[in-house]
């Protein structure tokens, strides 16, 4: 199932892209992502990550499903 990735900041100078529609297995859950992602681009474990999936925080033990918009991005500080 497809699924579309979009990278921030850091996270997009590591990949090199701004957004990315990837392949991944049916049933694969959003811990399973973030490990796909580190394997593809170790760069991205000096990276501290946060994944949203269809514009909110999600558990890690949550189930993508086809079509999900996924974003990617190191922590967000300011004030």
């Amino acid at each position: 199932m497809k699924v579309e990735v979009r990278f921030f900041a850091r996270c997009r100078e590591v990949v090199g892209e701004k957004v990315k529609e990837l392949e991944v297995e049916e049933g694969m859950k959003l811990q399973d992502f973030i490990d796909l992602l580190l394997t593809r681009y170790p760069e991205l474990r000096k990276v501290r990550l946060i994944v949203s999936r269809n514009h909110n925080y999600a558990p890690l033990d949550e189930e993508l499903k086809e079509d999900d918009e996924l974003a990617v991005f190191p922590p967000v500080s300011g004030g």
